[in-house]
């Protein structure tokens, strides 16, 4: 990848981020309780959420992106770290004030594991063509969560699909 396309995707990846966590924060204001952010990656998001003020269990079942998470954020006293991920989400004695996938849920995942989430609020957001073919299909044939709000979080480029693909949120509260 040329300079210039470095520089336009590490631009993009910084919007998306931005606009996710104004998207959490529209919905779940910093102090209405902890996040659980599966898939957290390298921790770009969650160091975001951490300076609006929020309580965030940052999981990542990848001991490298996990360590790299660790080094960037260590010493943040509202930051928990575990190796949890969808299929074991992370122990808790209550609830999280809402779940955070951001980009994490993959093919072949077992969707249903959503119904086991402890919280009643989930943010999942997907690049378009995924949200059409995994998550839509899956939320049309269960009953257990509900559609909130859909937003476009970040267009995608066209000259560069493979790095900026575009982003889209979808907000789901769980059925009473």
């Amino acid at each position: 990848m040329a300079v210039a396309e470095t520089l336009v995707a590490c631009e993009y990846e910084a919007e998306r981020l931005d606009a996710t966590a104004a998207w959490v924060a529209r919905h779940r204001p910093p102090g209405s309780g902890a996040l659980a952010e599966l898939g957290a990656g390298e921790g770009a998001l969650t160091g975001r959420l951490l300076r609006a003020g929020y309580t965030v269990h940052a999981a990542e079942p990848d001991p490298a992106l996990r360590a790299r998470l660790w080094d960037r954020l260590r010493g943040r006293t509202r930051l928990r770290l575990s190796g949890a991920d969808l299929a074991a989400p992370p122990p808790v004695r209550r609830r999280f004030g809402a779940v955070l996938l951001i980009d994490t849920l993959r093919a072949g995942q077992d969707l249903e594991l959503l119904h086991a989430l402890p919280t009643d609020l989930l943010f999942v957001a997907l690049a378009p063509p995924a949200l059409d073919l995994r998550l839509r299909p899956w939320l049309s044939a269960q009953q257990g969560w509900l559609l909130v709000e859909e937003v476009d979080l970040a267009a995608p480029l066209p000259a560069q699909r493979a790095v900026a693909p575009g982003s889209r949120g979808v907000l789901l509260r769980r059925a009473r």
